[in-house]
């Protein structure tokens, strides 16, 4: 009975650090996830607006997820911040390169939306 015990202690706890684990967000991976422009030519001044927009993104989810905040609160901010991503790259950009970088990432950003709002950031 004790090794019974013992063993389903031992599954729970192996299920629990990997659900854990799983909604954790590392900065490298959420960094390469916004960072891809699936296909669409960047010169370097629009390479380093578009990886500076991102580097604020992720310094600002960094800083949200210190915060104590509701579920409703923090999808808010993130939703903010995303906002503020967008128009720091319209401004940059242009308005031409702007919506073919959104047409092509559009889909992507929204996933990685998605998964922020579900998960905290891992430092």
């Amino acid at each position: 009975m004790k090794e019974v015990i013992l063993k389903l202690t031992f599954c729970l706890a192996l299920l629990i650090s990997s659900a854990g684990f799983a909604q954790g967000f590392n900065k490298k991976t959420l960094t390469a996830a916004l960072g891809a422009t699936q296909g669409v030519s960047l010169d370097n001044k629009q390479k380093n607006a578009y990886d500076k927009a991102n580097a604020d993104l992720v310094a600002g989810l960094t800083d949200l997820d210190k915060k104590n905040l509701s579920k409703k609160e923090r999808d808010s901010q993130i939703d903010n911040l995303f906002d503020k991503r967008d128009k720091s790259l319209a401004s940059s950009l242009g308005a031409d390169k702007y919506s073919d970088v959104k047409k092509k990432t559009d889909k992507n950003i929204n996933s990685v939306k998605r998964k922020v709002k579900l998960a905290k950031l891992v430092i």
